[in-house]
């Protein structure tokens, strides 16, 4: 008889990655599915929950039970994690209304500001700790948004979900809400008593009767359905937890699981958290604000475009660099992204010059500002593509460094994760930029952390330990290159300028990039 095994999923913007894992944190099986997002207008994300979260997801979880070490029947727990806040409206029938709405979509300012208006601009809910802002990448201006110009849509709604709860409704039948994923709905969560705030969402207009039932990360939510068996390869009954978004288990997964462990998520949106606490005092959720007393960690950057801002270079401009690299008369093709390191490392630190803003879909920290784009300074003849593609690795860099300095003095290591990671290249300029060293484990991902949390939700593992001493060990190590020190404290202090005085000029940009009068309105009136 086979040991039993974990799955996880980790439903990502640019893709599905899984894993099968033993409980003594032996990795089994991979993969991962490539899928893109929609873009219809400028500031518009959207992707289709039917196709790039369950279809991609069902291919995933194929693909890995198909591994020749892999016994199906062997699956004890399932965990599912995944982008989030993302607005998903499913009919009677559980069926996708439309689209879902991202957590990067732009296109509600007008009703983010009413919103603020309504519930009092700052509201303790949002899932960065007191006093936090309603921002963005919230649900509810969005859901406000759909009842104003898709009034049809949400006549017929039964359900909100977001993209794992997405995906673990059609795998147990059951719809569910983490109380993570709650707290960054916007302004309708009661992190005190772990309910939904009917009050609130009549404020804003909004049928509180659409949100699903509020589960723990850990609760076992149902079992796989026939149904979802067949689709799946999974064997029926097989339990599966509610999972959160994916910034908890990417801590977990990295192994940033101690008081004074800081994660640096190198993924399509970057972030920088701070472990305030042990991990398995907030195992349950909510995970986040350190000011609650169930929190263990603590936001300090969010950068909406990292990952996204290289596939964007490739994907815009690789040709072009792949005709200077092939020889005459053979096609070009766009490079894939070692060779743009590769490219990248011959230009010195500070790309001579040139910073780059990473805001191509907005900024989230360290202040909230939709309007914020993508900003290339101090172009010059000179200038090559590869100076541009690693100003964009800097600009990342930068962007971490704002919220790094706040909590410099109670970090104790930093832990760097997810796809662009696996750059050393990418890990050497971080680790220069912030003057600390860099830890990186190869094996770490958001789904083997949630693979993590579904053994610990089911008593496989009894503490968070487990993963940071047992499934992961001897990681690369990033030291500062003390020669870089002065041209990037110069630099920062640039980027920071720019990013501050900008402001103004970037508030003026909608008009000329297609968005409706109404978006312009509404964002101008909430400065």
């Amino acid at each position: 008889m086979h040991m039993p095994t974990l799955l996880g999923l980790d439903v990502g913007t640019l893709g599905v990655k899984g894993v099968v894992v033993t409980a003594d944190g032996r990795v089994l099986a991979r993969a991962r599915r490539d899928h893109g997002l929609s873009q219809p207008r400028p500031g518009w994300a959207e992707q289709d929950a039917d196709v790039q979260w369950w279809g991609d997801g069902v291919a995933v979880i194929r693909e890995l039970l198909a591994g020749r070490d892999v016994d199906p029947a062997s699956i004890a727990t399932v965990g599912v994690c995944g982008l989030t806040p993302c607005l998903c409206l499913l009919d009677r029938d559980g069926h996708p209304l439309r689209p879902a709405i991202l957590y990067s979509d732009n296109r509600a300012l007008a009703q983010l500001a009413r919103a603020q208006a309504a519930l009092g601009g700052n509201l303790a809910d949002c899932g960065t700790g007191q006093g936090a802002p309603l921002t963005a990448q919230a649900i509810t201006p969005k859901w406000a948004w759909l009842a104003e110009h898709e009034p049809e849509v949400v006549r017929v709604a039964w359900c909100v979900v977001s993209s794992h709860s997405y995906v673990v409704y059609r795998l147990t039948g059951l719809a569910s809400m983490d109380y993570d994923t709650a707290s960054i709905v916007g302004g309708v969560f009661d992190a005190q008593q772990r309910t939904w705030n009917a009050a609130a969402c009549a404020a804003l207009g909004l049928d509180v009767k659409l949100l699903p039932p509020l589960r723990a990360a850990t609760d076992l939510v149902g079992g796989v359905t026939h149904s979802a068996a067949q689709a799946t390869g999974l064997r029926p009954g097989t339990p599966v937890i509610a999972g959160s978004g994916d910034t908890f288990p990417t801590i977990v997964g990295s192994g940033a699981v101690g008081p004074g462990d800081a994660m640096i998520s190198f993924g399509t949106t970057g972030l920088l958290t701070l472990t305030t606490r042990p991990l398995e005092v907030a195992a349950a959720g909510p995970h986040f604000g350190a000011a609650a007393e169930e929190g263990a960690v603590t936001w300090a950057a969010n950068v909406l475009t990292c990952g996204r801002l290289l596939a964007w270079f490739r994907d815009a401009f690789g040709a072009a660099v792949g005709a200077g690299l092939a020889p005459v008369l053979v096609p070009a093709r766009a490079p894939d992204f070692a060779t743009l390191d590769r490219i990248a490392a011959t230009i010195p630190a500070g790309s001579e010059g040139l910073v780059a803003l990473p805001h191509l879909m907005g900024r989230r920290t360290p202040a909230p500002d939709p309007h914020a784009r993508g900003v290339l300074f101090g172009l010059t003849p000179g200038h090559t593509a590869g100076h541009v593609y690693r100003a964009l690795l800097e600009s990342f860099g930068y962007a971490v460094r704002q919220g790094y300095e706040p909590i410099r003095p109670r970090v104790r290591r930093i832990i760097a994760t997810a796809g662009g990671a696996a750059s050393p290249l990418w890990r050497q300029i971080m680790a220069d930029i912030l003057g600390a060293p860099i830890e990186h484990h190869a094996q770490a991902s958001g789904s083997l952390g949630i693979a993590f949390l579904a053994a610990y939700a089911t008593g496989q593992v009894s503490n968070f330990d487990a993963i940071r001493d047992t499934w992961l060990a001897g990681p690369d190590i990033s030291i500062p290159d003390p020669s870089t020190r002065r041209t990037y404290d110069d630099l920062y202090r640039l980027y920071c300028h720019l990013d501050s005085s900008l402001s103004t000029a970037f508030a003026l940009l909608p008009a000329t990039a297609g968005a409706d009068e109404e978006m312009i309105t509404g964002s101008l009136s909430s400065k």
